[in-house]
C-alpha cells in the first residue's frame, strides 16, 4: 500500500519502536512520513531488552499498557504475515526474593497501587511445586500479567507495517532537527536539508541532546542494561524477576519496609529471566556509564542461579547491552516541544518501552495530525520546563 504523495509531511527521527509505531500510525492518517534512523532498526533498547510486555505497576501508565496489548492484537490481525503475535495468554510474572519479608512488603505495595490485579503470595514449597526450576527456600509475588517476546520482533512488526503504509525509512542517516525562528522547517541529515511540516523525535536516550542542542534541557538520560542470552533445557514457565528489581525502578518503600539494605546497582545486578523464541533473556543491570557486557555477564549469571540454579551451566547464546530512555521522573514525555512549533517527541519510556510505546505513539501521531489527543499532564513535556 502506498501513502500519499501530496500534503503535508512529516519526519520521525528514531528506529525503534516508538518511533516506528508513531511513524505507522502517522501514515495512517494519511500523511507523508520519512523516518530516519542512524544505526539499524531496533538497534537499541527496542531489539536488545529482555523481551516481555509486562503489567506496569504505575496506574498512569496502565491505560498505555491496555492500549499496547490491544494494539499488538490488531497488528497480528491487519498483519498476519508481519512476523509477530503477542501470546494468546499471559505467562504471569513472578517477583522472587529469599526473604519472605521482602515479598510481603511488596505484595503490600501492588495491592495498595494496582488494586485490580490479582496478587498472590507463594510460599517456598508452593513457589517450587509450581515452578520445579526455582531453587528450594525462595519465595515470590505472582502477577498474573506478563507476556514473554522476542525482544526484536514487536519493532519488526512496526517497521513491516510502517512500509506497507508508504513510511519511507533511510537508515545509516544521523538526522536532527532545523529550527529557525522558533520554527521546525525539516530535519538536517548528511549536510542537507530535507523540509518538513513537523518533526517527532523518537531517538531514545538521545532525545534530549536533538530536542535542546544547548544542554541546558536533559529530562532523559541512559540507564544501561546488560544480558545474558542462554539456552535453558527446562526454563521456567512464569517470567522471573527479582523482587529488589522493582525497588531499582521505583518503590524504594518496599527495601524500607522489608527491613532491606539497598544495594549498589553500580556493583549488583539484579536477575531477571525472559524466555521465548528458544532462550532465555538473563539480566539485568541498572547502570549509569556504558558498560563491558562480557564482564558482568558472571556476576549477572551467578545472581540468576540464586533463584534458577539450571542458569549455572547452561550455554550462553549472546551477551548485550542497551541504553534505556529514562526520564527523571520515570515516566515518558509525550507531546509538544514548547519552545519550538512543529516539534513533538515521544520517550523516556525507561524499561517499559515495549511495554508502553506504541499506545504514547499513537498519541502523539494524533496530536500531530491536529485531532484530539488525550494525553496525560504527566506525560507533557513542558513538565521540565524550556530549553
Amino acid at each position: 500500500m502506498s501513502g500519499p504523495s501530496n500534503g503535508p509531511a512529516v519526519a520521525v527521527i528514531g528506529g525503534g519502536i516508538v518511533g516506528l509505531a508513531t511513524a505507522a500510525y502517522l501514515a495512517e492518517g494519511g500523511v507523508r512520513v520519512t523516518l530516519y534512523e542512524r544505526e539499524a532498526i531496533a538497534a537499541g533498547a527496542s531489539g536488545r531488552n529482555s523481551g516481555v510486555v509486562q503489567h506496569p505497576f504505575d496506574p498512569a501508565l496502565v491505560p498505555l499498557y491496555h492500549e499496547t496489548v490491544a494494539a499488538y492484537r490488531r497488528l497480528a490481525e491487519i498483519a498476519p504475515d508481519g512476523g509477530f503475535a503477542l501470546p494468546a495468554s499471559s505467562a504471569g510474572l513472578l517477583l522472587v526474593a529469599h526473604a519472605a519479608a521482602v515479598v510481603e512488603a511488596l505484595a503490600g505495595h501492588l495491592r495498595a497501587t494496582v488494586p485490580e490485579l490479582a496478587i498472590e503470595v507463594l510460599g517456598a514449597a508452593e513457589l517450587h511445586r509450581l515452578e520445579p526450576s526455582i531453587a528450594e527456600g525462595v519465595v515470590a509475588v505472582r502477577v498474573p500479567v506478563a507476556y514473554p517476546v522476542v525482544p526484536a520482533a514487536p519493532t519488526y512488526a512496526w517497521a513491516n507495517r510502517a512500509e506497507r503504509l508508504g513510511v519511507a525509512i533511510r537508515l545509516g542517516r544521523s538526522a536532527r532537527p532545523s529550527v529557525v525562528g522558533g520554527r521546525v522547517t525539516g530535519v538536517d541529515v548528511d549536510g542537507r536539508h530535507d523540509p518538513a511540516d513537523a518533526v517527532v523525535v523518537a531517538a531514545g536516550p538521545w532525545t534530549a541532546e536533538l530536542v535542546d542542542p544547548s544542554g541546558r534541557w536533559r529530562p532523559i538520560r541512559p540507564l544501561w542494561g546488560v544480558v545474558v542470552e542462554t539456552l535453558l533445557a527446562s526454563p521456567p514457565g512464569h517470567v522471573i524477576e527479582e523482587a529488589a528489581m522493582d525497588v531499582a525502578l521505583g518503590t524504594g518503600e518496599v527495601a524500607a519496609a522489608a527491613g532491606a539494605a539497598p544495594e549498589d546497582p553500580a556493583s549488583t545486578p539484579g536477575t531477571s529471566l525472559v524466555t521465548a523464541g528458544g532462550a532465555t533473556a538473563v539480566g539485568s543491570t541498572f547502570l549509569d556509564e556504558e558498560p563491558d557486557p562480557p564482564a558482568w555477564a558472571e556476576r549477572i549469571l551467578a545472581r540468576a542461579a540464586t533463584f534458577v540454579p539450571a542458569v549455572a551451566d547452561a550455554p550462553i547464546r549472546e551477551t548485550r547491552a542497551c541504553a534505556r530512555p529514562l526520564a527523571a521522573d520515570g515516566r515518558p514525555l509525550v507531546g509538544r516541544v514548547p519552545w519550538v512549533e512543529g516539534l513533538f517527541l515521544c520517550s523516556g519510556h525507561g524499561p517499559w518501552g515495549i511495554t508502553t510505546g506504541p499506545a504514547s505513539a499513537r498519541q502523539v501521531a494524533d496530536l500531530v495530525l491536529g485531532r484530539a489527543a488525550a494525553i496525560e499532564a504527566a506525560f507533557d513535556p513542558a513538565r521540565f520546563g524550556g530549553g
